[in-house]
């Protein structure tokens, strides 16, 4: 058993679920298709890492001569893309219970996991626990504090409550200073906008909106020119569409380089890291690690309103 509970043989337990979980390709059975779904994606990319496929197109290609590589991928980054294929259905206290999945013939059994701390209590199909005990994410029928953080990650598992646990406060901090001088580089030319960045993203904007607009006339729908907008509106759209663009890029840079464990990860461990999409802590560590530097800054971002005066400078 490693320091995480995990035991040593989760590799090949892991890499026969993702092989039973994916989609298989209509062309091949030595292809699993992606289905352009996150969890298909990172399902993908984690038979990659370890040594069974090769990125083919939408999805991934077995290997004639599957190997596993020296050097495995982070154990927290394989959990996080279980977590997102498992049979797993958080009860979130006070919530209604969902129902269990339709099945024409029953095939599965259900049974609960108990809750641990932030960890709300779950839901999990039986044929997935032994999974979950080998990646030392339960025992004993309960989620095990190695789990918790991992947990967060996930779009289920995050609580808003969590940016005030001191492991998130502390985390802002190291995260902050010091911080590797390329990651500061990349993170200053991010959130700084220029008015030449405003003016392209408006040019675009309009060029993009009279090409719908002439498509649409070409092929005889009956469609309404574009909008005339005051101005100062405009260029009000075009600010925040550059802002959405630089967030989602900030966001990449801490699903590639940071994690809570170590904070900002050395090249070596950023070559273990799985490209972790999507993932809700690395987004709100984003968002606060932002904020702490930038004198409280908050870039808009799609789906999520920002409070007033918050366009970056």
């Amino acid at each position: 058993m490693s320091a995480n509970g995990q035991n040593d043989d989760w590799p090949r337990a892991v890499i026969e679920f993702l092989k039973e979980s994916l989609p298989v390709d209509s062309r091949s059975p030595l292809r699993w298709s992606d289905s352009s779904m996150t969890a298909y994606q990172l399902g993908c990319d984690a038979l990659v890492a370890l040594g069974q496929a090769e990125r083919f197109g939408p999805g991934a290609l077995a290997k004639d001569r599957p190997k596993l590589p020296e050097v495995l991928p982070r154990w927290d980054d394989i959990c996080v893309t279980v977590l997102g294929l498992a049979d797993v259905t958080f009860l979130h206290p006070g919530a209604p219970t969902p129902p269990e999945p339709y099945q024409p013939i029953r095939t599965a059994t259900y049974t609960n996991v108990a809750a641990y701390k932030t960890v709300d209590e779950a839901r999990a199909s039986t044929d997935i626990l032994p999974l979950l005990a080998i990646l030392g994410l339960t025992e004993n029928g309960r989620w095990t504090e190695a789990s918790e953080t991992i947990h967060w990650r996930g779009a289920d598992g995050w609580k808003p409550s969590n940016l005030e646990d001191v492991r998130f406060v502390e985390a802002v901090k190291i995260a902050c200073e010091p911080m590797p001088d390329d990651i500061e580089d990349e993170m200053d030319r991010l959130v700084t906008i220029t008015d030449d960045d405003v003016e392209k993203s408006l040019a675009t904007i309009s060029k993009v909106k009279e090409m719908y607009y002439t498509n649409a006339k070409r092929r005889g729908q009956d469609v309404a020119p574009p909008e005339i907008v005051p101005p100062e509106i405009e260029l009000a759209h075009a600010r925040a569409s550059v802002e959405h663009s630089r967030s989602d890029a900030l966001d990449w840079l801490f699903y590639r380089r940071w994690r809570l464990s170590e904070g900002w990860l050395s090249d070596e461990e950023t070559r273990r890291a799985l490209e972790i999409f999507h993932d809700r802590l690395a987004q709100n560590m984003r968002r606060a690690v932002i904020s702490e530097r930038y004198n409280g800054l908050v870039m808009a971002e799609l789906g999520w309103k920002p409070p007033a005066k918050t366009f970056a400078s």
